[in-house]
């Protein structure tokens, strides 16, 4: 009995082991971070209509243990938060990486943080 409580509890601690990094670097001049929560638009499979700016380069890294797998809506959390940081409006020129090693399973999200021109109708 003691023994299959092990393997139940090793096996739930792999099954938990998650680790989220996320990051940004600025393309040109500091632009001032909105409130992490703010509004931005994710533009995954067309660019906006609106004239824009890319002001920032966003990464978003996900690492799971024990064949858990990550996907976008996975990653689109931190995503948005490192745009907001940035000082992004949107997002544009999403790349997705996936890949593993034993039973680790890593995705990676790159994407650019855009900042529209015209800012008075996203305020």
């Amino acid at each position: 009995m003691k023994r299959l409580l092990w393997v139940v509890f090793l096996a739930s601690s792999l099954n938990a082991c998650m680790a989220t990094t996320g990051n940004y670097r600025s393309l040109n001049e500091h632009n001032a971070a909105r409130p992490p929560d703010c509004d931005v638009a994710i533009f995954k499979d067309q660019l906006p209509a609106k004239p824009y700016v890319a002001i920032s380069r966003l990464n978003v890294h996900l690492e799971k243990t024990f064949f858990t797998p990550s996907d976008f809506s996975s990653a689109s959390g931190e995503l948005r938060r490192q745009a907001c940081l940035s000082g992004a409006d949107g997002v544009i020129d999403i790349e997705e990486k996936k890949s593993s090693f034993l039973e680790t399973r890593i995705y990676n999200l790159s994407a650019t943080g855009i900042r529209f021109i015209d800012r008075t109708s996203v305020q």
